[in-house]
């Protein structure tokens, strides 16, 4: 490392700690930016958008060095990283998106978060304490430009300046900024929100100014997937000098379980953290034990939080382009809190406060988030699906179509008709055109399985006198009540076999019961809608159809035209930029009993290592949800190559 400069970050993190006050004067007080309860979880996706260059690597060669000798941003010439060869962009760098069963996924909110150092447009370093501009000009950076996944163009994003240094005292030299988007309409629109997102754009000094350049972007995610358990997802932004003097982020409207094991994850963004500097910490504490706790990771230590690096858990985020182990200055991570015996956050906690603070390496962290493991907190159904289009799966001689359930059934007052309910306007079933809709409903007050239901009350009273109704007409019946909203639904038969309700509501209960009923399927996620229907253990998808069918939601396809290669259907386990990481993933396949290939594309020297190809689309979906005859357990995608007749296209209505 050049002493001389080591010396000058040594004087500077000096002046920094003196000037500590300003910093928290200057810096803009962390607010709710999204909060709420959804039965799925909170990811994100990042990557830096400047790079080192030197006599052997450009800016879109991924940054490795984590030793000890490895050079900071600041002892850096920097550029922007430019990957999509667009003459639209200046700058530009990818992440992928992946959503395990993304078809029961839903986006609830996505917020875009972008930030850099911008002194000035470009710098040079004429001597050891003289840093100047080249290009003083200083643009606007509240824009960038957004590509979504399998989209062939980008689009414009404003976004709302959360933070500007520039002009004042102890930001100016590096003039630190962040921006907001909220990019929730944009991921809502697509069918399949997993894939590459590029952003471009991103606005930051190139070259070398005092203090270092650094700049990259975070997308941060919030989905809905009925199997999943509950959380309550709170998003906070604002921008802090992380120092000695340490700033407090409490997060509060929530309560965790009221017994068991306490599960909740942070996230975080942050600016200027050096892999090489130490002292800055991220630390935690409940409102229970009064004491913080320093929080880590494998890849983040509990003296060096922020040290520039993109880790979900505790890996490296690998799925994006460039992949730089070390960014030079960007850090975004996801990870869960340890909490072994729940000694970091117990039971039934209602506030957790999350500190920043820093003896050394300076940063600025404009964004966190957390989520945690609770209860549902409002008094609406939780549906077992929720999505627009149901789904239909084929049981004996009948389709059947799953749809959340609704209260178009319930009345208060059984004898206000002819018979049992006889002319109730609306039901919650009928068979027509051979398709039976069984509507889906999570009620943790009832066990789970197939109930025929005759009615739902609002009282209790109501419901005892229906059911002593139906019994003195000889017709068994009983009742549960939903805890969550307090209606009781008085059922005929409950069962588990799914065909057997089917038969007895075909046949109105064996000619026992004239009056509409319905079928509830109560705590069934859409795995088991399907294995039950089709008495099949593990149903493939070839069985699902779905209303108004598309091949997007069933197939994880990309389709490619590469020049004077054989057309095809290549089952691809993973794709690669650089040489060197094909290499290594290659020969671990190998090293597994496979037997992997590779195909180029000359276009953008992207390297596909693919585990089969074969000539048409059929055999190609049977080996992608076989999971190649069971041979490959990892992620897998269909890779179209040269096919007039393609799997998918990409319509945009």
């Amino acid at each position: 490392m050049n002493a001389k400069i080591t010396l000058r970050k040594i004087v500077f993190l000096t002046m920094l700690i003196v000037s500590t006050t300003n910093y928290a004067q200057l810096s803009v007080p962390f607010k709710i930016r999204y909060q709420g309860f959804v039965k799925g979880d909170m990811t994100i996706i990042a990557n830096n958008s400047v790079n080192r260059v030197d006599f052997t690597s450009g800016p879109n060669e991924p940054y490795y060095n984590l030793t000890s000798y490895a050079k900071l941003n600041d002892e850096f010439d920097m550029a922007y990283i430019d990957i999509d060869e667009d003459e639209s962009t200046f700058s530009s760098s990818s992440a992928e998106l992946y959503l395990e069963n993304s078809n029961r996924k839903k986006i609830v909110y996505a917020g875009l978060y972008w930030s850099g150092t911008y002194r000035y447009n470009a710098g040079i370093q004429k001597s050891e304490k003289k840093f100047i501009p080249s290009d003083a000009s200083r643009g606007t950076f509240s824009s960038v430009k957004l590509k979504l996944p399998n989209k062939e163009k980008y689009i414009d994003v404003s976004g709302q300046v959360i933070f500007d240094g520039a002009g004042k005292n102890e930001f100016d030299e590096i003039a630190p900024y962040a921006v907001y988007s909220n990019i929730t309409d944009y991921l809502k629109e697509l069918s399949n929100a997993s894939g590459v997102y590029s952003v471009a754009n991103v606005k930051a000094t190139q070259g070398i100014i005092e203090g270092g350049v650094s700049a990259g972007w975070t997308i941060f995610i919030v989905y809905e997937d009925q199997n999943m358990s509950g959380k309550f997802v709170s998003s906070y932004d604002g921008f802090a000098g992380v120092t000695d003097k340490s700033t407090d982020i409490v997060f509060n409207g929530f309560q965790t379980l009221p017994e068991g094991n306490v599960r909740a994850k942070i996230a975080c963004a942050a600016l200027e953290g050096d892999n090489n500097l130490l002292g800055d910490q991220l630390l935690f504490s409940s409102n229970e034990s009064k004491l913080f706790t320093p929080l880590s990771t494998n890849i983040r230590k509990d003296n060096n939080f922020f040290n520039s690096s993109i880790t979900i858990e505790n890996q490296n985020f690998i799925n994006r382009y460039p992949d730089s182990k070390n960014t030079l200055g960007y850090d975004t991570c996801l990870f869960t809190i340890p909490n072994p015996n729940n000694t970091i956050i117990g039971n039934n906690i209602k506030e957790a406060t999350l500190r920043l603070k820093s003896v050394g390496d300076r940063c600025f962290m404009f964004f966190t988030a957390f989520g945690v493991e609770v209860t549902p907190s409002t008094g609406e159904i939780n549906y077992a699906s929720t999505d627009d289009k149901p789904l239909k799966v084929a049981s004996k001689n009948n389709m059947i179509k799953f749809i959340p359930a609704n209260k178009d059934f319930l009345i208060e007052d059984y004898r206000t008709s002819s018979s049992i309910n006889r002319n109730r306007k609306n039901t919650f079933i009928d068979s027509k055109n051979n398709i039976i809709e069984v509507q889906t409903a999570s009620i943790s007050s009832a066990t789970s399985g197939y109930y025929i239901i005759a009615n739902i009350f609002k009282t209790e009273q109501s419901a005892i006198e229906f059911v002593t109704f139906l019994k003195s007409k000889d017709i068994e019946a009983d009742f549960f009540t939903n805890v969550l909203n307090n209606y009781r639904y008085v059922y005929l038969k409950k069962n588990n076999d799914l065909n057997e309700i089917v038969d007895l509501y075909l046949s109105k209960l064996d000619d026992t019961y004239e009056d509409r009923i319905q079928i509830l399927a109560i705590n069934k996620n859409n795995n088991d809608l399907i294995a039950d229907a089709s008495k099949k253990e593990l149903p493939s998808k070839q069985e699902v159809a779905i209303k108004e069918p598309n091949k997007k939601e069933l197939f994880d396809v990309q389709i490619v035209s590469i020049p004077n290669e054989p057309r095809g259907y290549y089952i691809v386990a993973n794709v690669f930029s650089v040489s060197e990481n094909s290499v290594n993933f290659f020969n671990s396949l190998k090293a597994k009993g496979l037997t992997p290939k590779v195909l180029i594309n000359p276009m953008n020297n992207y390297k596909y290592v693919y585990l089969k190809k074969v000539d048409n689309e059929q055999e190609a979906q049977a080996l992608y949800l076989s999971k190649i005859n069971n041979t490959y357990q990892g992620k897998l995608w269909i890779l179209s190559v040269n096919n007039n007749n393609a799997l998918i296209t990409d319509n945009d209505d």
